[in-house]
């Protein structure tokens, strides 16, 4: 309630829903970097580890403070932040130096975006090599229930529904837990995709 003068006046509440865009502005900026650049196959020097876990813990980092933090000059900080930024994993603001004239200060950011592009990726093949998968165990129509081997439509015809290997008649291939778990994993990765951005 808001006093008003002598009225009392309800405040308007925001309703508490959970948008997809806030879910995923929480998850883009929670992200573990390294841990993310490890998974896609990324492959950092120890340095360039350092320097990514120093760039979370801050929006906007100058060079200098990089190079106070590791206990490393300013000059040795610099080729892995370039090499950072040649990737797109990092980026950087160029300002005047007030204290002096014509020098420059580089502060350095995490390109989360980038880093959130670069898990939708992934993931994206991931889902591409797994639905393969999935119509490669599904082309098999029929099976033998004796010895388990799988057969193609084709492949049955030519042998008159009898198996190759031990005579016993052909069945109709039933799922198998290979298939279900494949189904149930395309599952996972496409709800998963739904919340990261294109």
């Amino acid at each position: 309630m808001i006093n008003v003068g002598k009225k009392k006046v309800k405040a308007k509440q925001r309703p508490k829903t959970k948008a997809k865009g806030n879910q995923l502005a929480r998850k883009l900026f929670n992200i573990n970097a390294i841990e993310v650049l490890r998974k896609v196959g990324w492959g950092l020097d120890e340095l360039s580890e350092k320097i990514i876990k120093s760039l979370e813990k801050q929006k906007s980092v100058s060079e200098d403070a990089i190079a106070r933090r590791l206990k490393m000059r300013v000059n040795d900080v610099r080729k892995p932040l370039y090499a950072l930024a040649e990737k797109g994993i990092a980026t950087y603001e160029k300002k005047r130096d007030p204290k002096k004239k014509w020098w420059y200060l580089y502060f350095w950011s995490l390109n989360k975006e980038r880093i959130s592009g670069l898990v939708r990726e992934t993931k994206l093949k991931e889902l591409e090599k797994l639905r393969k998968q999935l119509d490669e165990e599904r082309k098999y129509e029929f099976e033998c229930r004796s010895c388990q081997k799988k057969y193609l439509h084709e492949e049955a015809l030519e042998a008159d529904y009898l198996c190759s290997e031990c005579g016993s008649t052909l069945e109709t291939a039933r799922t198998t837990v290979t298939i279900k778990k494949l189904e149930i994993e395309i599952r996972r990765l496409e709800s998963e995709l739904e919340l990261t951005p294109n």
